[in-house]
């Protein structure tokens, strides 16, 4: 799971260099739905399984 998440994290900060917060979004609620809630933070970004 760490793979994946990591991909599509880095996609995700891709968009959001690229100031395309559309797909950054998209990206961050795709991860959410599936109950994985990610984080940015000063050192980049971190996530954790949302609890039921």
């Amino acid at each position: 799971m760490d793979s994946l998440v990591d991909a599509l994290a880095s996609q995700r900060a891709a968009a959001k260099a690229e100031k395309d917060f559309a797909t950054a979004d998209a990206i961050r609620d795709s991860l959410a739905s599936a109950g994985i809630v990610i984080e940015d933070t000063a050192d980049g970004y971190r996530y954790h399984v949302k609890d039921s």
